[in-house]
């Protein structure tokens, strides 16, 4: 089974490539939804979590209260190695299984969704690596625009996904989201018409 990580940076627009796969028909494997579900109903990784960072991350409901626990490792490098120690391994189990269940289904193709995939080394489990890219003056005006962060707060979640221009670098396909809507339909289109022809 061909499999295609895509990443990117908060505002680049990763979702919308994302979007365009999905509207083709090919399955997306999404790791923060993965994680989403994993803080909600996967009661060892939460008790892990409050063990390692105290009851405070919980909201009144006694659930993980993820902004509280991302206010807490977004300022802080070491809590943030700490988190991923804990949630990464389980979102690649995850990920490898509904991978697994697809590949039963016949399917030939899907795309790994994954904003820190670079950073993780989750790129040894696909087969190319597709790096969404804009400009970072850009990325911070779409970032401002769309949420309600200031300034320190956008450079700060910036800082923390790397890059996209060194992400760019390990981009096996590297799809440039600065223009128009069409311009990156057409990007898409091309790449993803060459695997197709090269996994025939």
């Amino acid at each position: 089974m061909f499999t295609i990580g895509l990443t990117g940076g908060i505002g680049s627009g990763k979702s919308t490539v994302a979007q365009w796969f999905k509207k083709h028909g090919v399955p997306v494997l999404d790791a923060d939804k993965t994680v989403h579900r994993l803080l909600q109903s996967d009661s060892l990784t939460r008790s892990e979590l409050v063990h390692e960072f105290g009851l405070e991350i919980l909201g009144e409901d006694g659930e993980i209260n993820r902004s509280k626990l991302g206010q807490r490792v977004f300022s802080d490098e070491d809590a943030r190695k700490r988190l991923e120690r804990i949630v990464h391994p389980r979102v690649v189990e995850c990920m490898k299984v509904e991978q697994a269940a697809l590949r039963d289904t016949g399917e030939k193709f899907c795309v790994w969704d994954v904003p820190l995939l670079l950073e993780t080394g989750f790129e040894r489990f696909v087969d190319q690596v597709w790096v969404v890219w804009v400009p970072k003056d850009l990325q911070i005006l779409r970032v401002l625009a769309r949420d309600k962060l200031n300034l320190a707060e956008v450079e700060a979640r910036i800082a923390a996904q790397g890059s996209l221009d060194e992400k760019r670098q390990q981009a096996d396909v590297v799809i440039d989201n600065s223009g128009s809507e069409l311009e990156t339909e057409r990007q898409l289109e091309i790449n993803w018409k060459n695997i197709i022809v090269d996994n025939h």
